[in-house]
């Protein structure tokens, strides 16, 4: 990904974080003084409503006080021309938008009973009694004191709940117009809260309402959660929010007794929050497209001030990564004062640093290299002079000793009797043992003849792996190995030789010999045996320490026939690899002998990649053995080095 690409989601990730967190405290504090702003209204829109119906208790109030201080009233209320009293007080409720208007005596009974409907119908009120009302009637009951009130108030007001809806009631005693005269019953004046009454209540207040009683068990449009937190705390308001242009009120209206009787809703406009919904969504718009222009702006100032010369540099940096001409320089940019130049100038510095370092660091390497290369070889060449000095020791044991010696005593003992030595054989005692010596010196030559072939083969054989080995140090930057064609086994069975020479107190290990049957094949011949040295000495080695029995050295030649690749296994009993050494017991200088230089293994390795093959190691764990799995591709063999 480009600079440029992630200077752009780093600087819109900003802006969009910044974004997220304004438009949350836009909506949280915003947006929430626009909702506690418009609950504030509605809360008084429902007191509104709760003072109209006030009012309007406080109007039949007053028409109940109006009757109840009258003469005429107070003269009927005893009994009198009750057909002319019931005309009149019907036709004063008619002027007056009353629905009920009852006089009753002193022991409750019904002197005059009015009830209409809003149509002027006469209705029959099922919590109003025709005849008499008890003594414990609601209506017919005294208010108590009000300790707050300055105002003495005679009778009751508020809701009644009938059968018929909500009644807006109030009661008055009948005591005529002059304080002395004596009560003579009390007059109930009620008014409907009906459709029309809350049509015009409604309109005075500009708001408009719904009631329904607040004990309704199934009320349209309204959560059964709402009426039992209105019914618990009717003072306190609830709201709802319908939609996103419409908020439903809620309070409670108490009765006569003081108890939850009506359920109010007030249905409201939500054009406070909407004003606020869209002052929270502006200040995002105007946040993003703020965000964006700064954006455009500052990549337009960091494109010529910084991106295009890093562009610059980058693409210098490649060509003279990929180019290896430490010769170029940037130019552009290298003039300015500023950190881009002072880079860019640095930079041409560190490339001219860079190219001389890089010339001593090449000379160092390829001297490191020729060292390790040297190091490598002078290991192997090591093993195999161990098995040169053994065979060259018993070279000069037998020349210095045996028949040769023998016979020149025997030469010596007969030089007196040269001239006769036929008449030496016939009468000299002596001269019949001469013959069984002679040909016990010449078993003997023979046999110390065949000892001396066998190490002087050996001891040519070590050297020419010697001079091979000296050889590819030699021509090791760009020559190959050479193949031949030759038995596998045999190769094995010559390093087994060498190695058992090389480590001494080896000879009583045992040897497992696996091999199948394989025709001769072209390897290369100083490669497979510098790996094979390494690995059988290594486990002679590993054998002599352990302290386990048998101590048994396995080697196995198998051909594997899916992949047609040489298999090579040799396996002891040893003092085995840790887990942890396993991955490293192939680097260079790694090693867990006393003294060891940890030269071969890895010498081994190179080896067996340089004839395009595999080594590998495997073991149990501590105690438990070794296995070294040596594996070359032989088509691919037949391919390397040059002619057979």
């Amino acid at each position: 990904m480009s600079l440029r690409s992630k200077v752009v989601i780093l600087l819109s990730l900003v802006v969009l974080l910044y974004a997220a967190i304004d438009h949350l405290l836009q909506s949280t504090f915003v947006y929430g003084s626009f909702v506690a702003l418009e609950e504030s209204g509605a809360h008084k829109d429902v007191l509104r409503i709760r003072h109209a119906i006030d009012s309007e208790i406080n109007s039949v109030y007053h028409d109940a006080q109006a009757w109840g201080s009258s003469d005429e009233v107070w003269r009927n209320a005893s009994g009198g021309d009750t057909v002319a009293f019931r005309k009149m007080l019907a036709q004063r409720i008619e002027d007056r938008r009353i629905h009920v208007l009852y006089v009753c005596d002193l022991q409750g009974g019904v002197v005059v009973g009015l009830a209409r409907d809003p149509n002027k119908q006469p209705i029959t009120v099922r919590e109003l009694p025709t005849e008499k009302f008890d003594p414990t009637h609601p209506l017919l009951q005294q208010p108590a004191a009000d300790p707050k009130s300055k105002e003495k108030k005679e009778g009751l007001s508020g809701i009644y709940m009938t059968d018929k809806g909500p009644l807006l009631v109030s009661t008055h005693p009948i005591g005529g117009s002059t304080p002395e005269r004596p009560l003579r019953g009390t007059i109930i004046v009620g008014r409907f809260l009906d459709k029309d009454l809350c049509k015009d209540l409604a309109k005075q207040t500009e708001t408009p309402f719904e009631q329904w009683p607040i004990d309704a068990t199934n009320v349209p449009g309204v959560p059964p959660e709402v009426i039992g937190q209105v019914s618990s705390s009717p003072d306190e308001p609830v709201y709802q929010e319908v939609d996103d242009q419409h908020l439903s009120a809620y309070i409670g209206y108490p009765d006569i007794r003081g108890n939850p009787a009506l359920l109010l809703r007030a249905n409201l406009d939500r054009a406070a929050t909407e004003q606020g919904s869209w002052a929270v969504r502006y200040a995002l718009v105007s946040t993003v497209a703020a965000g964006l222009l700064m954006i455009l702006v500052l990549l337009n100032m960091m494109q010529r001030t910084v991106l295009k010369p890093l562009a610059q540099l980058t693409e210098h940096a490649v060509n003279i990564g990929r180019s290896d001409d430490f010769t170029r320089r940037i130019g552009t940019g290298a003039t300015r004062s500023d950190e881009v130049g002072i880079l860019t100038r640095e930079f041409d510095s560190m490339i001219e640093k860079g190219a001389e370092s890089r010339a001593a660091l090449v000379d160092t390497a390829r001297a490191a290299g020729m060292s390790e290369i040297a190091t490598g070889v002078l290991h192997n060449v090591g093993n195999v002079l161990n098995s040169v000095n053994v065979s060259a020791t018993l070279v000069a044991q037998k020349a210095r000793g045996g028949a040769p010696e023998d016979f020149k005593k025997l030469v010596d003992f007969l030089r007196p009797s040269a001239d006769d030595l036929a008449g030496f054989i016939q009468r000299d005692p002596r001269g019949k043992h001469l013959y069984p010596l002679l040909d016990s010196l010449a078993n003997q030559l023979v046999s110390e003849m065949s000892t001396l072939l066998q190490e002087v083969t050996s001891l040519t054989s070590g050297i020419d792996h010697i001079k091979e080995l000296v050889q590819a140090q030699q021509g090791f930057a760009g020559r190959a190995g050479v193949r031949e064609v030759l038995s596998v086994a045999q190769l094995i069975d010559s390093a087994v030789a060498i190695t058992e020479r090389g480590v001494q107190g080896s000879s009583d290990i045992e040897i497992v010999r696996e091999f199948e049957a394989l025709d001769a094949c072209p390897v290369d011949r100083h490669r497979l045996m510098e790996i094979l040295v390494n690995l059988i000495q290594n486990a002679r080695q590993s054998l002599l320490e352990s302290t386990q029995d048998p101590r048994r050295l396995t080697v196995r030649l198998m051909r594997h026939g899916d992949d047609d690749r040489l298999r090579i296994e040799v396996v002891d009993t040893g003092v085995g690899i840790p887990a942890e050494n396993l991955s490293r017991v192939f680097n260079h200088g790694f090693s867990t002998k006393k003294g060891g230089h940890g030269f071969g293994l890895h010498s081994s390795a190179n080896a067996a990649t340089e004839m395009h093959g595999k080594l590998t190691a495997a073991s149990p764990g501590p105690g438990r053995g070794a296995t070294f799995l040596l594996e070359l591709p032989l088509q691919m063999a037949a391919n390397v080095g040059g002619a057979t």
